[in-house]
């Protein structure tokens, strides 16, 4: 099994194989926590525009996402994975859009298979793979804005790496960098403290989502039948 890290917009164009992409603050958990919770499934879109047109075609379609850490005007709700744990989304369409997470989903467009991960699934993840053993596992640090690297993406995709290589990760340490890292404290200036929370706790779900691209949704990976 050969594993590739790659980072942000322009590693999202050259993940292949099977790739999983991490938006750990905050798209990837709130992708997980929705699939949780009972939505049908997730639309992914890049552009402000094509959501609000998605929603003006579908509008019983929950239109969820955020631009510079909160919803912009006429959003049904936030990228925030706390909320989507505690709203009503049984048998929901949703439609997110967010500043790096589905800026990566629609980008990768080579991969064999997309899978959202974060902390909150990573062993789900881990064995799922390895009941796959792929050739190539891409891990896909998306970053801020899909621009820059962020530390926790970064981290995530190194955790799940070791755990696929049987390196042993103290977590520990991992969390003590995340809470202090320059993520956190965006969240924390954003009053987004129990996203921190839900962002930063370990294998908490099982759920694991994952990009079908006939449909160009997000679905739970158990009710896809391709894989």
């Amino acid at each position: 099994m050969q594993i590739h890290i790659y980072h942000c917009l322009e590693g999202a164009k050259k993940a292949h194989g099977l790739t999983v992409l991490f938006d750990v603050f905050r798209a990837s958990n709130t992708i997980i926590a929705s699939l949780t919770n009972g939505a049908e499934f997730l639309l992914p879109v890049g552009d402000l525009e094509d959501a609000y047109h998605l929603k003006q075609h579908h509008p019983n379609h929950l239109l969820l996402g955020e631009r510079n850490g909160v919803p912009p005007e006429g959003f049904d709700g936030d990228n925030s994975p706390a909320k989507a744990a505690a709203m009503d989304l049984q048998g929901k369409a949703i439609i997110l859009t967010t500043s790096a997470g589905s800026q990566g989903i629609v980008h990768a467009t080579q991969v064999d298979q997309l899978l959202i991960g974060s902390f909150a699934n990573a062993e789900a993840i881990a064995r799922y793979i390895r009941s796959r053993q792929p050739e190539v596992v891409s891990l896909l640090a998306i970053g801020l804005k899909a621009a820059e690297p962020a530390y926790e993406d970064e981290a995530c995709a190194r955790y799940l790496q070791d755990l696929l290589t049987c390196n042993l990760s103290d977590f520990q340490d991992i969390h003590t960098e995340l809470m202090s890292c320059e993520g956190a404290d965006r969240l924390r200036r954003l009053h987004q403290t129990e996203d921190l929370k839900f962002c930063t706790t370990l294998n908490s779900h099982s759920t694991i989502p994952v990009f079908d691209p006939d449909n160009k949704r997000i679905i739970e990976l158990s009710q896809f039948s391709r894989f």
